[in-house]
């Protein structure tokens, strides 16, 4: 099994020529800006600027609500490390995380959380009060693994893939878990690996536990089918950079 071992980014307000720097509305920005007098040009090159950087200020503040300075720190580390590996623009918010955990049923099974990152989905999972010796985390970049260990101090937190979720459970002596929470990227995965990912997980849920998978896309992430597994659409959260949809995996009962 795997584990792989940046800084914060400045607010930008450089110009190329007369032209704002600008990303998602880039073609619109630059349509406009061609069609106006140079004293327009300025006044919607600095407007662009000015909101640019509000959206980066009131990005960076969410996060530090979330997860801290510290937490801060090493989302964007692992961000720029490998941004397909983290998916995310900021770490889950409150509202996700809440979604995510009021799924957990009370009872005594063991909740397997995979990919956690800085740690937003498990702090709500324990301020709802599962007990931390029910909960097991597996994360694959060792400098957030060290930040959940000392985060949550009481729970237990391993360092590896989540392929090898089943032979990493069976090593701390856990068989199978009842729910299983994955924050993965799993759509930035192709379909081989997609496939050998959610296997490794299924592979540590018991027969009739859950997978919960939140994902930013309105389609199922899974091909379920394939899998052999029935999708359930819990809801969308609108308040979460960007907005994201969970998902519930369950496999079809056998009479």
């Amino acid at each position: 099994m795997g584990c792989n071992q940046g800084t914060q980014p400045r607010l930008s307000t450089e110009r190329t020529g007369s032209l704002p720097r600008c990303s998602a509305k880039g073609v619109i920005c630059k349509f406009l800006t061609m069609r106006s007098s140079p004293k327009a040009q300025s006044k919607v090159g600095d407007a662009l600027i000015h909101r640019e950087a509000a959206v980066n200020w009131l990005v960076l503040h969410r996060m530090r609500f979330i997860t801290g300075a510290r937490g801060i720190f090493l989302f964007i580390q692992s961000l720029l490390k490998s941004p397909l590996a983290v998916g995310a623009l900021v770490p889950s918010s409150p509202q996700l995380s809440r979604l995510i955990a009021s799924q957990v049923g009370c009872g005594s099974s063991h909740v397997l959380e995979v990919g956690a990152g800085t740690g937003s989905i498990t702090d709500a999972l324990l301020s709802l009060g599962l007990p931390a010796n029910r909960l097991f985390v597996i994360e694959r970049d060792p400098s957030l693994v060290a930040h959940l260990h000392k985060r949550f101090p009481n729970i237990r937190v391993r360092c590896g893939d989540a392929e090898h979720a089943g032979a990493i459970l069976c090593e701390e002596g856990i068989s199978q878990v009842q729910t299983l929470i994955s924050s993965l990227p799993i759509r930035n995965l192709n379909g081989d690996d997609r496939i050998a990912i959610v296997g490794g997980m299924m592979k540590a849920l018991a027969a009739d536990g859950q997978l919960i998978q939140f994902t930013y896309t309105a389609n199922c992430p899974f091909p379920t089918e394939r899998l052999g597994l029935h999708a359930e659409r819990v809801g969308r959260v609108w308040m979460n950079i960007p907005p994201a949809v969970v998902w519930k995996f369950t496999r079809p009962a056998t009479v």
